[in-house]
């Protein structure tokens, strides 16, 4: 493979991939059913800031 081929390549599947990858995050970070999982761990970090300054 040539060089020029090499960076077509990249430029063609490397937006396809990067696109794809973000739709999956989108996708996962969105899902209702994921919701009350995404509530507990962020009240966990809280609860845990809260828990050190009451000291």
């Amino acid at each position: 493979m040539s060089h020029e081929t090499l960076v077509l390549a990249a430029k063609v599947f490397g937006p396809i991939w990067m696109g794809g990858f973000l739709l999956i995050v989108l996708i996962r970070s969105y899902n209702p059913r994921r919701r009350a999982e995404q509530e507990r761990i962020a009240r966990s970090i809280l609860s845990s800031e809260t828990a050190e300054e009451r000291r």
